[in-house]
């Protein structure tokens, strides 16, 4: 009899390890004011911290990620999820975790590395990033504040805010309109603010928004006319924008393939038509001095720099022909694979763009070692020109091999300094991308193209950032079809209560600009803080914020444009290349 309890005994214990619920957090890390947390998070791992709070006490800390992309749940003392945290700053970071106890008791925080949610991911490299994702983190300034502390705390944070809003009050600027051709006195106030600024930066929150692109078609007219600019710089393809610029310049060409050539689609739109149909008529009526020039920075689709280089070996080395074929064939199908893998490749696919770059860097190579006869038998433009081909093509291959963004910015700046190298002495540029390309600080550990142009120009480069209240954009709609390129209209509402666009509201203007650099913004406590701002690229899913949090210091100002309407597309089947 006894042996048989023990035997069912045995068996009871057996079947709970593998029926029974296991609690996977373990006992948990007692979170005390002042301490710092240093851990490592190895994948599957999931970290407990617990927090004794009465009900309307409060406590807050950071959770800063060194690596790993992190998600956390902050559980109740009942059990209950109060919310889930991952902010959109990848394995760099920081996380900040605020708890108003509603109810007296242990509050507990779940700490794991984000695997779901990673939108356009294959199973197999999903099951590589849970592989990769690993890393550091550490919890640093944890305070817990008693009730009356904690009303004191949200009276001076009220405080702050009524502040931060009354500056923005005091200080915009109202802008009459957004349409070029209607006269500069509401602009008037850019010529103290630019006078000694070199690249005047234009950025938007939307890649695909009306009002953006005729106020900046505004104010390219109003920088060229009444401040001297000239030269228009694109984030767009470098050797298609070469069209443009012979369009605009000279004439050659004509305007619906300048408006489709330069690979965006986003800028196959009337408004940009209109801009570059103003640029050519400008220049037709001023003297070389004066003319606008019109030059892409980036360093993607290079089919035309393809062309160019097959076009310079036939002069110099004809027999490399051969060899550059194949590596163009290469190097195309190693760009359609990073493409179709984003947002992360395989290592089979990684060595495949690393191949190609290597090939290019033989052919590159070649340019440079044989520079003195190479130039000779074309001339120094056409012999720089495809040294730069070669280079363009290196840079993307590169670019394509990271997820984060950050060599593309880099390079898309080496592609201005290189630009600002072939300009007079003192030239003044208009810079036309996305507000998070012409940020001046990193975004999530990450620097962008306005961080490396401010580091060097200094007070010479100004950045202005573009913001909506809400409305309609064109847009790449990934719930539609993620391969298509054709833009679809998309609308967003409401933004969020205390959002950049919120308290921009609230100054009761439609359209305004507002400056940062010297209207003593830096002096205002709340100006510093991130901000919930619009971030709309070429592609968007209802999944994904309409807002990202990022730092006006970013900007040196801001145009702010109530209602955003989509911008206006047209269809050009065939693009004349030369």
């Amino acid at each position: 009899m006894i042996d048989q309890m023990k035997l069912t005994i045995f068996l009871l214990i057996v079947i709970s390890a593998f029926v029974l619920p296991v609690a996977s957090y373990g006992q948990g890390s007692i979170l005390i004011s002042g301490k710092i947390i240093d851990k490592k998070m190895l994948k599957g791992e999931n970290h407990l911290y617990t927090i004794s709070l009465k009900k309307g006490e409060y406590a807050e800390c950071v959770v800063m990620q060194k690596g790993v992309d992190l998600a956390i749940d902050v559980i109740d003392p009942s059990g209950g999820k109060m919310r889930t945290l991952d902010s959109p700053n990848g394995t760099e970071g920081p996380e900040p975790i605020s708890i108003e106890a509603v109810q007296t008791g242990k509050y507990e925080l779940h700490i794991y590395p984000l695997v779901e949610g990673q939108t356009g991911m294959a199973d197999s490299i999903k099951t590589k990033w849970a592989e990769e994702n690993q890393g550091d983190y550490v919890i640093t300034d944890f305070i817990k504040l008693s009730p009356s502390e904690y009303k004191q705390k949200l009276a001076k944070i009220q405080e702050d805010k009524n502040v931060f809003q009354q500056w923005i009050n005091n200080n915009v600027n109202e802008l009459k309109t957004v349409d070029a051709g209607n006269g500069f006195e509401d602009l008037e106030p850019f010529k103290s603010l630019l006078k000694d600024v070199r690249v005047v930066a234009l950025g938007e929150a939307s890649h695909g928004t009306s009002e953006f692109f005729r106020m900046k078609h505004r104010l390219l007219e109003f920088l060229v006319k009444e401040m001297g600019f000239t030269s228009f710089y694109i984030e767009a393809s470098m050797t298609r924008c070469r069209y443009v610029n012979d369009y605009v310049l000279n004439g050659i060409g004509d305007p619906d393939t300048a408006t489709a050539i330069q690979g965006f689609p986003c800028w196959r739109v009337e408004e940009v038509k209109n801009m570059i149909g103003w640029m050519r008529q400008y220049n037709a009526s001023v003297p070389d001095e004066k003319k606008v020039k019109f030059f892409g920075c980036d360093l993607q689709i290079n089919d035309q720099g393809w062309k160019e280089l097959k076009d310079f070996y036939r002069k110099v080395n004809i027999q490399k022909l051969v060899e550059l074929d194949s590596l163009e064939i290469h190097i195309l199908k190693a760009v359609k694979l990073a493409v179709e893998s984003w947002p992360r490749l395989t290592d089979e696919q990684r060595a495949f763009l690393k191949a190609a770059y290597l090939q290019s860097l033989v052919m590159m190579d070649d340019i440079v070692v044989n520079e003195g006869k190479y130039e000779f038998l074309t001339g120094k433009n056409i012999y720089d020109r495809n040294l730069m081909n070669i280079k363009l093509i290196l840079h993307e291959l590169e670019t394509r091999q990271d997820i984060g963004g950050g060599i593309r910015d880099y390079y898309m700046a080496e592609n201005i300094f290189y630009l600002l190298n072939q300009e007079k002495p003192n030239a003044k540029v208009v810079l036309w991308a996305h507000n998070s390309h012409i940020a001046k600080d990193s975004i999530w550990s990450v620097s962008k193209m306005g961080n490396h142009l401010a580091n060097i120009l200094k007070a010479q480069f100004y950045a202005i950032g573009f913001e909506f209240y809400s409305g309609s954009f064109q847009t790449r709609n990934l719930d539609i079809n993620n391969k298509s390129q054709t833009f679809d209209v998309m609308t967003v509402g409401t933004p969020p209560v205390e959002s950049l666009p919120w308290y921009f509201d609230k100054a009761g203007k439609d359209k305004f600009f507002i400056d940062f650099r010297n209207t003593g913004a830096d002096k205002i406590k709340n100006f510093s803080q991130p901000y919930e701002m619009h971030s709309f690229g070429s592609m968007h899913s209802a999944k994904w914020s309409d807002t990202l949090p990022s730092s006006l210091a970013n900007f040196d100002g801001m145009i702010y444009i109530k209602e955003s309407t989509a911008a206006k597309n047209f269809t050009k089947v065939d693009i004349k290349s030369r």
